[in-house]
C-alpha cells in the first residue's frame, strides 16, 4: 500500500474522503463527506450524490466484506462504490478501504500521509 503526500497535483481528477477534504480544502468529494465535515460547504469543492446503482454495488460489496469478517463503515462502502461505479480514483487516509479493496479489486485508491 503506497502513501503519498497531500498536494495540488495528488487531488485533481479524484473523490476525496473527509479525511483528505479536511486539509485540501477544495476538490470533488461526496455528499456523505459534506454531512461528516459541514464546514467543507464552505470549500471550492463539487459533491458527487449516490444513485441507485451505488446502494446496489455497496450492499454486494458489504456482503463480501462480511464474508471474510471484515465489515467496514456502510458510509465508506457507499463512498468506495460510488467511485467504482464512476471508474474514479479515491483520495483517502482511511486505511480500512484497503479491505474494500481487497475485495473489490476495481477500486482504485490512494492512501495518503
Amino acid at each position: 500500500m503506497e502513501t503519498r503526500e497531500i498536494n495540488e497535483a495528488g487531488i485533481k481528477n479524484a473523490v476525496l474522503d473527509t479525511s483528505v477534504l479536511m486539509e485540501a480544502k477544495k476538490g470533488l468529494t461526496t455528499i456523505f463527506s459534506i454531512v461528516e465535515y459541514p464546514k467543507a460547504l464552505s470549500y471550492k469543492s463539487d459533491v458527487l450524490w449516490p444513485e441507485k446503482e451505488d446502494f446496489v454495488s455497496a450492499v454486494e460489496i458489504m456482503a463480501k466484506l462480511y464474508a471474510i469478517g471484515k465489515p467496514v463503515p456502510a458510509i465508506d462502502v457507499l463512498i468506495a462504490a460510488m467511485c467504482i461505479n464512476r471508474s474514479m480514483e479515491l483520495k483517502t487516509k482511511d486505511k480500512h478501504f484497503s479491505d474494500v479493496q481487497s475485495v473489490e479489486s476495481s477500486l482504485k485508491v490512494s492512501f495518503l500521509k
